[in-house]
């Protein structure tokens, strides 16, 4: 992977996490190829409006916050990199931590856009 590549997938991350906080899943999108192949731990999907529709419905209510804290990207070959990272939901209400979710994220980029995107729950 180069380090356009490697810009690329932090910009994704920082896209997804933004867009899960906001509901602005526009930033997200223009970082994905049109056809983008989404593998989630139940289904498949296909195109960048399928994954922005995946992410809106796991949004968390209104009444909680996100915080997530990632490892470092790491090099997998041929465009791939891989990502472990752990998000919190924190309570509006209570002002406590509710619950924290493993996650990682496996992205496949090609000409400086995501062209595949694996989340897996770790943990």
């Amino acid at each position: 992977m180069t380090a356009p590549d490697l810009d690329t997938a932090r910009q994704f991350q920082s896209a997804a996490e933004d867009a899960l906080r906001s509901g602005d899943f526009e930033p997200l999108a223009a970082l994905l190829t049109p056809d983008v192949e989404c593998v989630m731990p139940v289904h498949t999907l296909h195109g960048a409006d399928a994954l922005a529709d995946e992410l809106r419905r796991a949004r968390p209510g209104e009444t909680f916050d996100l915080d997530f804290e990632s490892g470092e990207w790491k090099l997998l070959g041929n465009g791939r990199c891989f990502c472990e990272f752990r998000v919190f939901y924190r309570s509006k209400v209570a002002d406590d931590l509710s619950y924290s979710r493993d996650r990682s994220f496996e992205l496949t980029i090609s000409d400086g856009k995501v062209s595949r995107f694996e989340m897996r729950f770790d943990g």
